[in-house]
């Protein structure tokens, strides 16, 4: 089953040609690879496909319900949080679900909090 596929995308800075015609597809439990020189194109590549850049030409088109997530080289984390919070902070549902649950766990005496959490992880 196609989850993404990427048709025909090409991108240029100027006169510099990063990549031209570029497709291919994701299929269901499939893992991929990007591999190649400093400079040749591959997170703009990336954030294309994550919808953070634009192709001059062609389209990334993903099966409906598909969320794609993508993890900048650059991206600043807040200092003062720990590394379960950051990962918690994000704008994810089935990490508040997690995080909903934990908390429960924390509170076992907060028997409509925990059946709450309980349910929440069972649902899809």
């Amino acid at each position: 089953m196609n989850l993404l596929s990427v048709e025909n995308i090409s991108k240029a800075f100027g006169e510099r040609i990063l990549f031209e015609n570029v497709s291919f597809g994701i299929n269901k439990d499939q893992k991929i690879a990007f591999i190649a020189k400093n400079g040749s194109g591959k997170t703009t590549l990336l954030n294309i496909i994550a919808g953070k850049d634009m192709p001059d030409s062609g389209q990334v088109v993903s099966r409906n319900g598909i969320h794609i997530a993508y993890l900048s080289q650059t991206d600043h984390f807040d200092e003062q949080l720990t590394i379960e919070e950051t990962i918690f902070s994000a704008d994810n549902p089935i990490l508040k679900v997690i995080q909903e649950y934990e908390n429960a766990l924390k509170n076992p005496q907060n028997e409509m909090a925990y059946q709450k959490a309980f349910e929440n992880m069972e649902t899809p």
